[in-house]
């Protein structure tokens, strides 16, 4: 069947999920916070744990935040909650995140720093020391969608080595260049902000200036776009079709987790998403109808 239109997909959390890898940064990070403060791994853990709550309390103000601007808000993905608990520890003027945060920065930089750090040796840890935690029936779920007469190019944050080693675990052919049966994007910056031109949805001002990732939209021109976590794989081709991009996807979905947040889900981020599915594969039912829309 000839190729109908191009998906556009997101990685982490579309093919995988993330907690594993959350909870590999979380032991990563609570190791060396004891280290640097010369206390025992439980109470390091009990005082993270404290940050946690803070942040579970308030996650509109606290989560991906680079530049010191919020990318990705603490809810969206247990991933983001992380780095909110760290954005915590970096603003902290008192109590035990204040003792934290000067630990830390008596020995690196900045508690970003720090955090870049545990999040990268975290995860070449949990690379080494465990199978690649792709979908087990991945292979399926994208032959589905494929044959359906779609091409898939998957556009992630992570770098590419990882994208093309966790599919050919699945038994998939991915790659960079032409000729693979899935093409790949990998390090796609959809975290980096420029201006502040931003939507609001449920009341949270959620930024789309992300030219690294428009310049892959512009360059993909998706029919579909599909993520897990809305400010980072969603808002900004959301933004794209709302003021007629000719770039911009027609239909959006949203890969749904146990943690997907209520101001997402219970509204659609306010009839942003089109589409919520449970897996990539549940994508093989949307194909028909929007080619149907596409053709009339």
């Amino acid at each position: 069947m000839a190729t109908a239109f191009k998906i556009l997909s997101d990685f982490d959390g579309v093919w995988t999920e993330a907690d594993l890898e959350a909870a590999a940064l979380h032991h990563e990070l609570a190791g060396s916070c004891a280290a640097l403060l010369g206390i025992d791994r439980p109470s390091a853990e009990a005082e993270l744990a404290a940050f946690r709550r803070d942040v579970r309390a308030e996650p509109h103000a606290f989560g991906w935040a680079p530049d010191g601007r919020i990318s990705a808000f603490a809810d969206e993905d247990p991933l983001c909650e992380i780095a909110g608990l760290c954005s915590l520890v970096a603003m902290a003027t008192h109590g035990a995140a204040r003792r934290f945060r000067e630990a830390i920065e008596a020995r690196w930089p900045s508690v970003q720093a720090f955090a870049e750090h545990g999040f990268v040796t975290a995860m070449a840890r949990f690379r080494a020391e465990h199978p690649p935690s792709i979908a087990a029936d991945a292979r399926a779920q994208l032959d589905a969608v494929v044959e359906c007469g779609a091409e898939v190019v998957v556009v992630s944050n992570s770098e590419p080595q990882k994208l093309e080693a966790w599919f050919r675990a699945a038994g998939i052919d991915a790659g960079e260049g032409p000729g693979h049966e899935l093409r790949i994007r990998g390090s796609a910056g959809k975290q980096v902000l420029a201006g502040d031109t931003s939507i609001e949805v449920a009341g949270r001002r959620v930024l789309v200036d992300r030219p690294r990732y428009r310049e892959a939209i512009e360059h993909e021109r998706p029919a579909l776009v599909i993520g897990d976590v809305f400010s980072l794989d969603l808002a900004l081709p959301h933004a794209m079709r709302t003021h007629g991009h000719p770039a911009a996807p027609r239909t959006l979905a949203l890969r749904r987790h146990r943690h997907t947040p209520p101001w997402i889900l219970d509204s659609r981020a306010a009839g942003a998403i089109d589409h919520v599915v449970d897996r990539f594969g549940d994508l093989a039912a949307v194909i028909q109808p929007v080619q149907s829309i596409m053709e009339s």
